[in-house]
C-alpha cells in the first residue's frame, strides 16, 4: 500500500513538472490567438521587434515577440502611479496612457538606490500629450530596491530588479515601443490584418503625395483641426523638381516601420529616406499620429523621433528638406569633384602655378603645417627645379560629410629629378 501510494506521489508530482513546463512556454514563445489591440503592424525586414505593454488594472507587464507571429514571451508583475486614471499633471501621481518609446539607460552607478539596477525613461509627453495640455517629466520604467506592491510609483512603471535586467536585452532605445493602457482588448488575426491594410494604404498614399503630390494633395491627408508646420514646401518642392529631373529614379522611401494604436489613435513609426539615381540620404525617423474621422484617416500630430527637446522647441530648417539637399550636393559632387581634381593636375603637371594656387583655400594647411603662401612658394620653386612634371591619378574615391568631402587616390608623379607613386588624400 505504502508503494502503490509512493508510485501516485512520483506520477502527481511529475505531472506538476510537465503542468508547469507547459505554462512556462506558453510565456516563452507560443503564438497568440488573439493579439493585444494595441498592436497593428511591425517590420519584418528588421527581423524580430519586441514590444512591451503594461496593463494598470492588473499591475502586469507583458513583452511580446513579432516575427511574422505574436508570441507573448514574458509576463511579470509591475508597480504603477498610486493615483488611478491617465496622467495629467505633473505631481498627479498618475502613470500615464499610451504608445511612448525609451530614450535613454541609465545603469545602476548613475541611479538613486530606489531605482534599482537600471531605468529607462520614456518620450512623455509626446506631442500628442503636449497639444492635449498633459505637461509632466521623468517617467521612466525602473527597477526598484524596495518590496514591488501593486500601485506605489510616482507615476513611473515599477519592476523587479530581476525583470528590468531581464526586459533590457529587448529594448532599443527610441524603437522599442510601450504602450501603456487601463485595461487590455484582444483583437483576432482577421480584424488585424483588416486594421494593417488600412493604416499601411494610407502611409503609402500620403507619401506618395509627399513624393510627388501638389501642397493642397499633401496637406489632404492632414486633420483640419491640426495646422503643421508647411513653410518647407517650396524650398522642397523646388529640390525634389532638380532632383526627378536630372536624378532618376528619385522616390521617397519609407523603412523599419512600425504602427501602433491606443484608443482611437494610431501612432506610426518609420525611418524615412530620400532616393535618387541608387543613392539615399536619410531624413530622420518620423513618428505620425493618426486618428480615423469618419473612416478616414487624417494625421493630427506629427514629430522626428530622437530629436532634443531643445530642438524640438525652436524653429529649424525641415529634415526632409536638409536630407534632399545633401543629397544633391553629393550627386553632384560625382561629377564636380573629379573634374576639379582633373584642373588641378592640369595645372598642377603644365606648372601653371597661379592656376594650381587657385584650388587651394585661403585657410589650407599642408601635412607639415605649412600656409597657403608658403606651399605655393615651395610648389614653384619645384616648378623651376624640373624641366617637367607629369602627374596622374587612379581609383578616384569620393566620401561626403555633412560640410565637406573627403578624396583619395592613387597619385602617380613623374619629373624630370624624381618620380613616385602613394595614395593622396
Amino acid at each position: 500500500m505504502k508503494i502503490q501510494s509512493y508510485k501516485l506521489l512520483v506520477i502527481i508530482i511529475i505531472v506538476f513538472f510537465i503542468c508547469q513546463g507547459i505554462s512556462s512556454s506558453s510565456n516563452n514563445g507560443k503564438v497568440s490567438r488573439k493579439i493585444p489591440d494595441a498592436f497593428v503592424s511591425f517590420d519584418l525586414k528588421k527581423g524580430i521587434d519586441y514590444a512591451i505593454v503594461v496593463e494598470k488594472s492588473s499591475q502586469q507587464l507583458f513583452l511580446y515577440a513579432y516575427d511574422g507571429v505574436y508570441r507573448e514571451i514574458y509576463r511579470t508583475n509591475c508597480s504603477t502611479g498610486e493615483v488611478t486614471g491617465a496622467k495629467a499633471r505633473s505631481g498627479d501621481k498618475k502613470t500615464p496612457e499610451g504608445v511612448y518609446f525609451f530614450t535613454k539607460q541609465y545603469k545602476k552607478k548613475d541611479l538613486a538606490p530606489i531605482y534599482g539596477t537600471r531605468s529607462f525613461p520614456m518620450d512623455y509627453p509626446n506631442i500628442i500629450d503636449r497639444i492635449a495640455g498633459r505637461d509632466g517629466n521623468s517617467i521612466w520604467m525602473h527597477g526598484t530596491n524596495k518590496p514591488l506592491k501593486p500601485r506605489d510609483s510616482n507615476g513611473c512603471v515599477a519592476l523587479k530588479n530581476r525583470d528590468i535586467d531581464k526586459l533590457a536585452k529587448y529594448i532599443s532605445l527610441h524603437r522599442t515601443p510601450i504602450i501603456i493602457v487601463d485595461k487590455l482588448s484582444y483583437l483576432s488575426y482577421n480584424s488585424l490584418n483588416k486594421r494593417k491594410k488600412f493604416v499601411l494604404n494610407f502611409l503609402a498614399q500620403s507619401n506618395d503625395a509627399l513624393e510627388k503630390g501638389t501642397y493642397h494633395e499633401y496637406l489632404n491627408y492632414y486633420d483640419p483641426e491640426y495646422v503643421p508646420d508647411i513653410s518647407w514646401w517650396s524650398e522642397w518642392n523646388k529640390l525634389r523638381k532638380k532632383l526627378s529631373v536630372s536624378y532618376l529614379p528619385f522616390s521617397v522611401k519609407l523603412g523599419k516601420a512600425s504602427v501602433l494604436k491606443h484608443k482611437k489613435v494610431y501612432v506610426a513609426l518609420f525611418d524615412l529616406y530620400i532616393v535618387a539615381k541608387d543613392k539615399e540620404s536619410f531624413v530622420g525617423t518620423k513618428k505620425l499620429f493618426i486618428a480615423n474621422k469618419g473612416n478616414h484617416l487624417k494625421i493630427i500630430a506629427e514629430e522626428y523621433q530622437n530629436l532634443s527637446a531643445k530642438k524640438k522647441n525652436h524653429k529649424q530648417e525641415n529634415p526632409l528638406v536638409i536630407a534632399c539637399r545633401n543629397l544633391k550636393w553629393t550627386i553632384d559632387d560625382e561629377h564636380r569633384i573629379p573634374d576639379m581634381i582633373d584642373e588641378w593636375l592640369k595645372a598642377w603637371s603644365s606648372k601653371d602655378i597661379k592656376r594650381y594656387g587657385s584650388y587651394y583655400a585661403k585657410d589650407f594647411r599642408s601635412q607639415d603645417g605649412a600656409t597657403r603662401k608658403k606651399w605655393i612658394k615651395y610648389k614653384n620653386r619645384l616648378n623651376r627645379k624640373y624641366d617637367y612634371i607629369r602627374v596622374s591619378k587612379d581609383n578616384l574615391v569620393i566620401n561626403r560629410g555633412q560640410n565637406r568631402s573627403t578624396v583619395s587616390f592613387v597619385q602617380t608623379y613623374v619629373s624630370s629629378g624624381y618620380s613616385g607613386m602613394g595614395k593622396k588624400s
